[in-house]
């Protein structure tokens, strides 16, 4: 099963990437702050930067993904290599995204 929960705040607006051929769904890239329980070596709590894309036909996506917003992301993650298989590539595709504010 590859399913990925996450629940942090979306960091700077989302961007569309892709928008489908007929115009009516759109591929957003967005990053979202997660807070981490542990502490770096100089004392302080580091958040994780966690980079995902979405696809969607809803109007209103592109005013709700916004600076700050908090949202729980319900995803799988997508993995490819280059051409000489040396470096893999993970990405977060959201599934579900539910507004929390």
């Amino acid at each position: 099963m590859n399913l990925v929960n996450i629940i942090g705040q979306i960091e700077g607006d989302a961007e569309i990437a892709y928008t489908s051929k007929d115009g009516n769904a759109k591929l957003y890239k967005f990053t979202v702050r997660v807070p981490n329980t542990y502490k770096s070596k100089a004392g302080k709590n580091e958040d994780d930067l966690i980079n995902i894309k979405a696809w969607s036909s809803a109007i209103n996506d592109e005013f709700a993904l916004h600076d700050q917003a908090v949202v729980g992301i319900e995803a799988r993650v997508h993995s490819s290599t280059n051409k000489e298989n040396t470096n893999v590539f993970n990405e977060i595709i959201a599934n579900r995204i539910t507004y929390l504010n």
